[in-house]
């Protein structure tokens, strides 16, 4: 059985040319590869140096992190979730306007805002470059009118 080539696009551009347009993709960092992984119907299309989405849900699997910070060893359990479009469809927003959001299955238990510390739950739009921060390791994940995830009433 041949083992299935899977593409390496620079670009959301070139990753619309691997994903069904307007259906939605889950990324995440691939410690593997050091880049994107998109994954669309149960199946990685594409590996990525960059993507931008729209609509996005910021996904962690409780039982995933759980199991990361029993073993002290990653697996894959977070995820942005959205639909991904040509990043020129981001140039009229304002670059002032957008906030740094990470995740640390060690520190948090959402996605967070780098400065401020709020949990997010989605953003209209992220931008997310696969090459790791020289200064914290991770990918850059930058959104743009975040939406904040609300404490659950007790």
């Amino acid at each position: 059985m041949m083992k299935r080539t899977i593409p390496h696009a620079k670009n959301s551009r070139e990753i619309l040319q691997h994903v069904v347009a307007d259906k939605p993709v889950r990324v995440y960092r691939n410690l593997h590869k050091n880049c994107i992984s998109v994954k669309q119907l149960g199946l990685v299309r594409c590996h990525a140096d960059n993507v931008v989405m729209q609509n996005c849900k910021f996904i962690v699997s409780k039982a995933g992190q759980q199991r990361v910070r029993n073993e002290k060893r990653k697996n894959v359990h977070a995820y942005i979730e959205g639909i991904v479009v040509d990043a020129r469809s981001t140039d009229e927003l304002l670059p002032f306007a957008w906030d740094e959001i990470y995740y640390d299955p060690y520190k948090t238990d959402f996605w967070t805002v780098r400065h401020g510390g709020q949990e997010v739950e989605g953003a209209e739009w992220i931008d997310l470059d696969g090459k790791p921060c020289p200064y914290r390791g991770g990918p850059s994940v930058i959104g743009f009118n975040l939406k904040m995830r609300q404490p659950v009433a007790v």
